[in-house]
């Protein structure tokens, strides 16, 4: 279950980005486009996420 929720942030983050870049590069707004960054940053993150570190 835990899979499924990561993938689904993960999937929901990626759109988030990409209306933020589609509202804000139209619209000149600097705020949309730093939102739409970061948000590509957490699904990058969410995409490849921490290593686990073996016992």
């Amino acid at each position: 279950m835990k899979m499924v929720y990561r993938v689904l942030i993960t999937v929901l983050c990626f759109f988030a980005a990409v209306a933020c870049y589609v509202f804000g590069i139209p619209a000149g707004g600097a705020i949309f486009l730093v939102v739409g960054v970061v948000f590509e940053g957490l699904f990058w993150f969410g995409l490849f996420g921490r290593k686990k570190v073996r016992e």
